[in-house]
Protein backbone atom coordinates (compact mmCIF):
# COMPACT_ATOMS: atom_id res chain seq x y z
CA UNK A 1 0.00 0.00 0.00
CA UNK A 2 2.89 2.48 1.22
CA UNK A 3 5.11 1.66 -2.25
CA UNK A 4 1.55 2.35 -4.33
CA UNK A 5 0.73 5.51 -2.34
CA UNK A 6 4.30 6.67 -3.43
CA UNK A 7 4.66 5.70 -6.85
CA UNK A 8 0.99 7.58 -7.18
CA UNK A 9 2.35 11.17 -5.72
CA UNK A 10 5.34 10.74 -7.81
CA UNK A 11 3.28 10.54 -10.71
CA UNK A 12 1.22 13.16 -9.90
CA UNK A 13 3.95 15.56 -8.96
CA UNK A 14 5.64 14.68 -12.33
CA UNK A 15 2.56 15.72 -14.26
CA UNK A 16 2.81 19.06 -12.66
CA UNK A 17 6.26 19.23 -13.81
CA UNK A 18 5.46 18.66 -17.43
CA UNK A 19 2.34 20.76 -17.13
CA UNK A 20 4.41 23.80 -15.69
CA UNK A 21 7.29 23.49 -18.49
CA UNK A 22 4.03 23.25 -21.21
CA UNK A 23 4.85 25.29 -24.61
CA UNK A 24 2.80 25.65 -27.44
CA UNK A 25 3.30 23.23 -30.30
CA UNK A 26 5.33 23.47 -33.20
CA UNK A 27 2.87 24.53 -36.10
CA UNK A 28 0.46 26.76 -33.55
CA UNK A 29 -0.66 30.13 -34.60
CA UNK A 30 -0.66 32.52 -32.01
CA UNK A 31 -1.54 36.40 -31.50
CA UNK A 32 -1.64 38.88 -28.94
CA UNK A 33 0.35 36.72 -26.18
CA UNK A 34 1.87 33.68 -25.81
CA UNK A 35 2.20 31.41 -22.55
CA UNK A 36 4.76 29.44 -21.44
CA UNK A 37 4.91 27.50 -18.34
CA UNK A 38 2.53 30.30 -15.81
CA UNK A 39 4.00 32.99 -17.83
CA UNK A 40 2.27 35.20 -20.27
CA UNK A 41 4.29 37.26 -22.55
CA UNK A 42 2.82 39.73 -25.34
CA UNK A 43 3.79 39.66 -28.68
CA UNK A 44 3.86 42.53 -31.06
CA UNK A 45 0.98 42.63 -33.62
CA UNK A 46 -0.25 39.80 -36.47
CA UNK A 47 -0.38 36.20 -36.33
CA UNK A 48 2.69 34.41 -34.81
CA UNK A 49 3.58 30.35 -35.51
CA UNK A 50 5.49 28.51 -33.15
CA UNK A 51 8.27 27.23 -35.75
CA UNK A 52 10.49 25.77 -32.82
CA UNK A 53 10.40 24.67 -29.15
CA UNK A 54 12.22 23.05 -26.64
CA UNK A 55 13.76 22.40 -22.71
CA UNK A 56 16.77 22.21 -21.10
CA UNK A 57 18.24 22.99 -17.24
CA UNK A 58 20.81 25.01 -16.59
CA UNK A 59 24.04 24.79 -15.08
CA UNK A 60 21.98 24.13 -11.20
CA UNK A 61 19.45 21.95 -12.81
CA UNK A 62 17.19 24.53 -12.79
CA UNK A 63 14.37 23.87 -16.25
CA UNK A 64 14.46 26.30 -19.00
CA UNK A 65 11.88 26.65 -22.10
CA UNK A 66 13.14 28.28 -25.32
CA UNK A 67 10.40 28.76 -28.39
CA UNK A 68 10.88 30.31 -31.64
CA UNK A 69 7.89 31.99 -33.26
CA UNK A 70 7.82 33.74 -36.81
CA UNK A 71 6.09 35.59 -39.42
CA UNK A 72 6.42 35.21 -43.22
CA UNK A 73 5.66 37.52 -45.77
CA UNK A 74 5.14 36.55 -49.74
CA UNK A 75 7.17 33.22 -48.69
CA UNK A 76 10.29 34.40 -46.92
CA UNK A 77 10.90 34.77 -43.28
CA UNK A 78 10.10 38.52 -42.41
CA UNK A 79 10.49 38.51 -38.72
CA UNK A 80 11.17 35.89 -35.56
CA UNK A 81 11.20 36.08 -32.03
CA UNK A 82 13.16 33.77 -29.73
CA UNK A 83 11.75 33.39 -26.03
CA UNK A 84 13.61 32.02 -22.91
CA UNK A 85 12.59 31.70 -19.57
CA UNK A 86 12.88 29.56 -16.18
CA UNK A 87 9.95 26.95 -15.14
CA UNK A 88 11.91 26.41 -11.70
CA UNK A 89 12.61 28.77 -9.33
CA UNK A 90 16.40 29.83 -8.90
CA UNK A 91 16.81 31.11 -5.07
CA UNK A 92 20.62 32.22 -6.52
CA UNK A 93 18.88 34.58 -9.08
CA UNK A 94 20.02 34.53 -12.15
CA UNK A 95 23.84 35.70 -14.25
CA UNK A 96 23.30 39.28 -15.79
CA UNK A 97 23.09 38.88 -19.84
CA UNK A 98 26.37 41.40 -20.76
CA UNK A 99 25.08 40.87 -24.50
CA UNK A 100 22.54 42.58 -23.70
CA UNK A 101 22.78 44.68 -20.36
CA UNK A 102 25.58 47.22 -20.00
CA UNK A 103 26.68 46.49 -24.19
CA UNK A 104 28.45 49.60 -25.43
CA UNK A 105 28.72 48.56 -29.30
CA UNK A 106 24.68 48.02 -29.66
CA UNK A 107 22.74 51.03 -31.70
CA UNK A 108 20.81 51.49 -28.80
CA UNK A 109 21.29 50.24 -25.20
CA UNK A 110 18.90 50.67 -22.09
CA UNK A 111 20.18 49.07 -18.69
CA UNK A 112 19.45 49.30 -15.00
CA UNK A 113 21.99 50.60 -12.93
CA UNK A 114 21.51 48.22 -9.99
CA UNK A 115 23.72 45.73 -11.16
CA UNK A 116 21.80 43.14 -9.19
CA UNK A 117 20.86 39.87 -11.04
CA UNK A 118 17.79 39.71 -8.43
CA UNK A 119 16.23 42.61 -10.19
CA UNK A 120 17.37 43.93 -14.24
CA UNK A 121 15.96 45.25 -16.85
CA UNK A 122 18.34 45.90 -20.00
CA UNK A 123 17.66 45.91 -23.36
CA UNK A 124 19.19 47.25 -27.08
CA UNK A 125 18.60 47.92 -30.75
CA UNK A 126 21.22 45.85 -32.33
CA UNK A 127 22.36 43.40 -35.59
CA UNK A 128 23.13 39.79 -35.10
CA UNK A 129 24.93 37.87 -37.65
CA UNK A 130 22.68 34.62 -38.45
CA UNK A 131 25.27 31.93 -37.59
CA UNK A 132 24.31 29.07 -34.76
CA UNK A 133 27.72 30.05 -33.12
CA UNK A 134 28.94 27.46 -30.73
CA UNK A 135 27.09 24.90 -28.67
CA UNK A 136 23.55 25.99 -29.50
CA UNK A 137 20.55 25.20 -27.91
CA UNK A 138 17.94 21.96 -30.00
CA UNK A 139 15.45 24.89 -30.84
CA UNK A 140 17.73 26.94 -32.36
CA UNK A 141 19.45 24.37 -34.31
CA UNK A 142 15.44 23.21 -35.85
CA UNK A 143 15.13 27.04 -36.29
CA UNK A 144 17.99 27.48 -38.16
CA UNK A 145 16.83 24.07 -40.31
CA UNK A 146 13.37 25.42 -40.68
CA UNK A 147 14.48 28.78 -42.18
CA UNK A 148 17.29 27.51 -44.55
CA UNK A 149 15.07 27.77 -47.41
CA UNK A 150 12.93 30.60 -46.20
CA UNK A 151 15.34 33.71 -47.28
CA UNK A 152 16.83 34.19 -44.13
CA UNK A 153 19.26 37.08 -43.89
CA UNK A 154 22.72 36.99 -43.41
CA UNK A 155 22.23 39.82 -41.17
CA UNK A 156 18.92 40.52 -39.37
CA UNK A 157 18.01 43.49 -36.93
CA UNK A 158 16.07 44.20 -34.09
CA UNK A 159 15.74 43.88 -30.55
CA UNK A 160 17.12 41.91 -27.32
CA UNK A 161 15.65 42.18 -23.88
CA UNK A 162 16.54 40.51 -20.48
CA UNK A 163 14.99 40.63 -17.26
CA UNK A 164 15.72 39.29 -13.49
CA UNK A 165 13.52 39.52 -11.05
CA UNK A 166 14.18 37.23 -7.79
CA UNK A 167 14.43 33.92 -8.83
CA UNK A 168 12.91 34.19 -12.33
CA UNK A 169 13.69 35.54 -16.01
CA UNK A 170 12.83 36.07 -19.26
CA UNK A 171 15.55 36.70 -22.30
CA UNK A 172 13.63 37.70 -25.46
CA UNK A 173 14.59 38.71 -29.03
CA UNK A 174 12.75 39.94 -31.94
CA UNK A 175 14.54 40.07 -35.43
CA UNK A 176 13.89 41.58 -38.75
CA UNK A 177 14.62 41.19 -42.13
CA UNK A 178 16.25 44.28 -43.26
CA UNK A 179 16.36 42.86 -46.90
CA UNK A 180 12.25 42.56 -46.92
CA UNK A 181 12.90 46.52 -45.82
CA UNK A 182 14.83 47.37 -49.18
CA UNK A 183 18.34 46.80 -47.61
CA UNK A 184 20.71 45.03 -49.63
CA UNK A 185 21.44 41.44 -47.69
CA UNK A 186 25.24 42.00 -46.00
CA UNK A 187 27.87 39.69 -48.41
CA UNK A 188 27.86 36.96 -45.21
CA UNK A 189 26.98 37.09 -41.64
CA UNK A 190 30.66 37.80 -40.11
CA UNK A 191 30.58 40.65 -37.46
CA UNK A 192 33.87 41.93 -38.18
CA UNK A 193 33.25 44.80 -40.81
CA UNK A 194 29.64 44.23 -40.97
CA UNK A 195 27.77 47.10 -43.27
CA UNK A 196 25.48 47.11 -40.04
CA UNK A 197 27.76 48.33 -37.35
CA UNK A 198 27.35 51.44 -35.64
CA UNK A 199 29.95 53.66 -36.92
CA UNK A 200 28.85 52.68 -40.44
CA UNK A 201 25.09 52.58 -40.04
CA UNK A 202 24.79 55.51 -38.98
CA UNK A 203 26.21 57.59 -42.07
CA UNK A 204 23.92 56.24 -43.56
CA UNK A 205 20.64 57.61 -43.66
CA UNK A 206 18.01 55.36 -44.83
CA UNK A 207 19.60 52.76 -42.50
CA UNK A 208 19.09 55.37 -39.39
CA UNK A 209 15.50 56.10 -39.90
CA UNK A 210 15.25 52.26 -40.06
CA UNK A 211 17.17 51.64 -36.75
CA UNK A 212 14.95 54.96 -34.79
CA UNK A 213 12.05 53.30 -35.88
CA UNK A 214 12.96 49.92 -33.75
CA UNK A 215 13.96 52.07 -31.06
CA UNK A 216 10.48 53.82 -30.84
CA UNK A 217 8.80 49.82 -31.26
CA UNK A 218 11.04 48.79 -28.29
CA UNK A 219 10.34 51.26 -26.15
CA UNK A 220 6.66 50.15 -26.41
CA UNK A 221 7.56 46.56 -26.36
CA UNK A 222 9.89 47.48 -23.03
CA UNK A 223 6.61 48.96 -21.29
CA UNK A 224 4.38 45.66 -22.04
CA UNK A 225 7.80 42.96 -21.45
CA UNK A 226 8.83 44.50 -17.84
CA UNK A 227 5.46 43.36 -16.38
CA UNK A 228 5.61 39.90 -17.24
CA UNK A 229 7.74 38.82 -14.46
CA UNK A 230 6.05 39.59 -10.93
Amino acid sequence: MFWRLLATVYLLLSCVSVASAQVPAVGTKISSTVTLGSRTIPLPEGSWTVVSNGSSQSTKQNGLVVVYLAQLEGGKLARWISLRTNTDYNNGGWKRNKEICDRQNAHFGYSDSAHNPNDAECWIVNHWGQTLGGKPAQASVDFYRWSDTLGRPNTSVGLAYFFAKRGDYLSVQYQFNPVLAGFADTPSAEWRGNPWHVDVASKDPRKLAYLRGLKVAGEKYFEQLKTVLR
